[in-house]
């Protein structure tokens, strides 16, 4: 089989023994897409893409992969397996994921996509490239092959960052010295998101120093965000977060009070600002700005008028003598009486001593001496008192209180992958938790037979929080390991302290 007959594979083959080629997807020039079956027990249909090696970097590709298969976000699609294989004598790698109902390729040919589906498709391709770029990553491969629809949602594929040797007007102009990097998934979103809205790419010849047409025809926000994707110079192009400020700019209202007739700039003599271009104060309210007016004359003649009458009232009554008090004194405030048990009495302390730690529940604390008891007394009104959390009960260690899960998160698992369980499986994950407790690192201790499942368990671990643990009275860091049991119906976690 060589390299220009890959996709005639036929349909009933198996691939490095485990999976079966049921039925073609689609091919390009390097790869073929074929539906088939994961082989650990879960009998779920599963998409397998199968590259050329000669045409794409394995060694790059491959490391890349690796790393996709810890990822999880909810547009990217799960990668299930990678590898690489021989078949028929020829070598070749392979990458199995999810399967998806509808790829944006599949669309384009017949329609495009109206402004309405473009604004909905950019959201998850924004969230997932977000996710990848704030670790260090780059999807490297935006096509529309390559945009899922899974369930009514959209998602990337997951075989990013593989390297072919070809090249096309998806790649940036760098991408000849081998450089990857954000700024290349820009451009590949430019590129994409005019095949979306007109069919097909932009035109552009490399040869010339230009940078591709943009089609007046796409509407804005659209055609802007375009156009500064596609910047042959990669730090001329914009941000992740520049295309999502295009949008959804923010609204700021007109003012409230405007003049009848607008000023001609050529009436304005130099260097002299007529009123109404003063702008009034201006009063914040939220993302939205008002402009306050002034209030008419009428209204503040008669607030001025209303100072000077109480002024002289106030003049007259201190010279005429005036008895301003009133002729029945008013009684003075007097707090209401309650009974003695109305409120208990706190124990007493001392500025040289904090208040010790109260007993274990099922110990009765020894009554006070008279000595020690403080009188009565009043909260204020104007302060609440909070209630006082309980510390942690301290365990047979001595001066160390055992910690609490304060919150837990189980793992997102879809119905329809749930459901192919069978009997029921663990996932140990290690979570590093520190004084504060929040969890400061995780770490698979036992993967169980499925990387999905394993990083799953993983990406929920790393959301847990603890009330951490007390040593002399001070928190300290910890350590835990959650054993996540799965099983068809329900998902159930069990943790444990390891230390302190």
């Amino acid at each position: 089989m060589n390299a220009a007959c890959l996709g005639a594979i036929a349909v009933g083959r198996v691939i490095d023994g485990r999976f079966p080629l049921l039925q073609q997807l689609g091919e390009t020039e390097w790869s073929s897409a074929y539906l088939t079956e994961l082989d650990d027990g879960r009998q779920q249909k599963a998409a397998i893409k199968i590259f050329k090696f000669e045409s794409i970097d394995p060694r790059v590709t491959i490391t890349r992969w690796e790393i996709a298969q810890t990822l999880s976000h909810p547009h990217l699609m799960p990668l299930f397996y990678a590898g690489r294989c021989e078949f028929d004598g020829e070598d070749l790698l392979y990458v199995v994921t999810e399967y998806a109902d509808e790829t944006l390729s599949q669309i384009l040919p017949d329609r495009p996509l109206s402004a309405r589906e473009a604004r909905e498709m950019l959201g998850p391709v924004l969230g997932a490239l977000t996710y990848l770029h704030t670790r260090s990553l780059t999807h490297g491969h935006l096509r529309p092959t390559n945009i899922m629809v899974i369930d009514d949602q959209l998602k990337l594929s997951p075989d990013f960052g593989w390297c072919s040797r070809a090249r096309s007007i998806y790649d940036p102009p760098e991408a000849g010295a081998g450089d990857v990097a954000p700024a290349a998934d820009i451009w590949s979103l430019g590129i994409l998101l005019v095949e979306a809205l007109t069919q097909q790419p932009p035109a552009w010849d490399k040869s010339q120093s230009g940078e591709p047409e943009i089609p007046d025809a796409i509407p804005e926000p659209f055609f802007t965000i375009c156009q500064e994707c596609l910047r042959t110079d990669p730090e001329r192009r914009c941000s992740l977060g520049r295309i999502k400020a295009l949008l959804n700019p923010p609204q700021i209202l007109e003012p409230a009070v405007q003049s009848s007739e607008a000023i001609p700039a050529k009436a304005i003599p130099a260097g002299v600002i007529p009123a109404e271009a003063i702008p009034a104060k201006t009063v914040s309210t939220g993302a939205v700005i008002h402009r306050t007016a002034k209030p008419p004359y009428s209204f503040r003649a008669r607030i001025l008028a209303g100072i000077i009458i109480f002024l002289a009232l106030t003049i007259a009554a201190f010279k005429l003598g005036w008895d301003l008090t009133p002729s029945i004194p008013m009684p003075a405030y007097q707090p209401a009486v309650t009974e003695p048990t109305a409120v208990p009495a706190p124990a007493a302390t001392t500025a040289a001593t904090a208040p010790a730690p109260s007993a274990a529940p099922d110990v009765e604390p020894a009554p006070a001496s008279a000595s020690e008891a403080a009188p009565a007394s009043y909260p204020s009104p104007t302060a609440e008192r909070l209630p006082t959390p309980a510390p942690a009960p301290a365990d047979s260690r001595g001066g160390t209180a055992k910690g609490t899960v304060a919150h837990q998160t189980l793992p997102d698992i879809p119905a329809k992958i749930a459901g192919t369980i069978h009997g029921h499986f663990k996932v140990s994950i290690r979570v590093d938790v520190d004084p504060d407790g929040n969890v400061s690192q995780a770490s698979i201790e036992s993967p169980g037979p499925s990387p999905y499942f394993a990083n799953r368990a993983l990406h929920a671990a790393e959301n847990w929080k603890f009330t951490p643990p007390q040593v002399d009275g001070r928190a300290a860091a910890s350590a835990w390991v959650l054993q996540f049991q799965f099983g068809k119906s329900q998902t159930v976690v069990t943790p444990t302290e390891e230390s302190p």
